[in-house]
């Protein structure tokens, strides 16, 4: 029996894809309660993470 509101998971997603729409696809991907983070390089992940860390301070 699931518990809490019923549009929560819906009304989540639209809020992760407002706030990385920028990302979404280039270098982030967002899917129900994950963020996957993907880079090719080593250099280039840490930058991604580092914009990924300020846009969840935001």
């Amino acid at each position: 029996m699931p518990f809490g509101l019923k549009n929560a998971g819906a009304t989540y997603q639209r809020l992760m894809d407002k706030a990385f729409e920028g990302q979404i696809g280039r270098n982030i991907e967002v899917y129900v309660d994950d963020l996957v983070v993907k880079s090719y390089k080593e250099a280039e992940m840490m930058r991604d993470i580092e914009e990924t860390f300020c846009t969840l301070r935001k």
